[in-house]
């Protein structure tokens, strides 16, 4: 094989490469994409869950301004019970506790 046989198939090798690297760079991307949506998906569903347990609390939520639920979780969650509790469940989802 000559010379420049041997240069056309390195080119040729080279451009497959690059092919090649784009499809895996592409597909990364998807893979990227997907994971952004499955956690914003499990992010609203926790938020929109955890929402509607707060709620069921609250007599008449819809009344409440988001600034009167605020302080009302602000004192709930300053109660050394609250913390103590937070915290046993924080360790024993193994989760640091600051």
């Amino acid at each position: 094989m000559d010379n420049l046989a041997k240069i056309a198939k390195l080119r040729e090798s080279m451009e497959r490469a690059k092919r090649e690297l784009q499809y895996t760079e592409d597909h990364q991307k998807i893979i990227a994409r997907q994971i952004s949506e499955l956690t914003r998906r499990e992010r609203t569903n926790r938020l929109c869950t955890r929402a509607g347990m707060l709620e069921s609390f609250l007599r008449h939520p819809e009344a409440l301004s988001n600034d009167q639920v605020m302080d009302l979780l602000k004192t709930a969650f300053r109660q050394p019970p609250v913390r103590q509790l937070l915290a046993q469940m924080l360790e024993e989802a193994d989760y640091p506790n600051p």
